[in-house]
């Protein structure tokens, strides 16, 4: 199903707006993280899908994924914003970060050590905490984070953990579908907004299209 079919055009403008600047921020934010390498970043989806069918557009359903999460909340707005990561991408991405770094980890069961599984944190804080920097500057409000959470697993238990442990209750979410490229080097990844039970009308409000 279409975003349009959930929102109108100008919410649409509105998350491609929020789309860029967290862009912005994201690219500002990884710099000190990939000193001198060149860093581009772009969103080529942007809409509002229903939950279950957001675990396909991760690829394979069986394939794992590496995921940080973390809830974000004001007055009357509570949101989990999700940074996913097929876990080739994220392997990928931490060799970039961390050339010299051998990974202690049994490719059979450990995909990601613990020290790659920090920098995982620290990445998906950046990314995370990018498009809520966006999300304050456009609606003026002031969000209050959690710390991140990591999960490694299939695309739809990730889904399930973090609506789980958190209050997420709406069925509809916002998907942004990230392109980073690091030396030329494409590395894709998702941006999941999960509002809670009227928070993406509230959003919209304060984007001034509700």
């Amino acid at each position: 199903m279409d975003s349009n079919d959930f929102i109108s055009a100008e919410q649409q403008d509105l998350l491609k707006e929020l789309a860029n600047i967290g862009i912005g921020n994201a690219i500002t934010a990884l710099s000190s993280m990939l000193s001198e390498q060149k860093i581009d970043m772009a969103v080529p989806i942007v809409k509002v899908a229903p939950l279950q069918d957001v675990p396909e557009s991760f690829g394979d359903p069986e394939s794992l994924v590496a995921a940080t999460f973390c809830e974000a909340d004001c007055p009357d707005i509570g949101l989990v914003l999700v940074f996913v990561l097929p876990i080739e991408a994220a392997q990928n991405l931490i060799a970039k970060i961390m050339p010299n770094h051998s990974s202690e980890s049994d490719q059979s069961y450990e995909p990601i050590d613990e020290m790659e599984q920090s920098l995982l944190m620290e990445l998906g804080n950046i990314i995370t905490g990018s498009y809520l920097s966006a999300l304050s500057f456009m609606t003026g409000l002031t969000f209050q984070a959690l710390p991140p959470k990591l999960g490694i697993d299939m695309a739809a238990a990730i889904l399930g953990t973090v609506i789980a442990e958190t209050k997420t209750v709406d069925d509809q979410l916002i998907l942004l579908k990230a392109e980073l490229s690091v030396e030329n080097d494409g590395i894709e990844g998702s941006i999941l907004i999960l509002p809670d039970s009227g928070s993406l009308t509230a959003l919209f409000e304060h984007l001034g299209t509700g």
